[in-house]
């Protein structure tokens, strides 16, 4: 699955991961490949791991995400 990451009107990353898991205002939430259409608001960190490297985590304080199960597009404010 592909990750856009934004913030700030900049790209942070943008490549493919295996998970991506999310804080939401009604709890965790991890999203992977070929996951149902799905969109939610962010409330509080976002992970994420790039195929073939370490989990990345991002602390942020509001955002929202979509994905189709093929690209998953995050737009977040730190």
């Amino acid at each position: 699955m592909k990750l856009v990451l934004i913030c700030d009107e900049e790209k942070i990353y943008e490549g493919d991961v295996s998970q991506v898991d999310i804080e939401t205002e009604s709890g965790a939430t991890s999203i992977l490949p070929q996951h149902q259409p799905y969109m939610t608001k962010i409330s509080g960190k976002i992970s994420y791991k790039p195929v073939g490297a370490n989990v990345k985590l991002i602390d942020i304080s509001a955002g929202f995400i979509y994905t189709d199960g093929v690209v998953c597009f995050a737009v977040v404010d730190k």
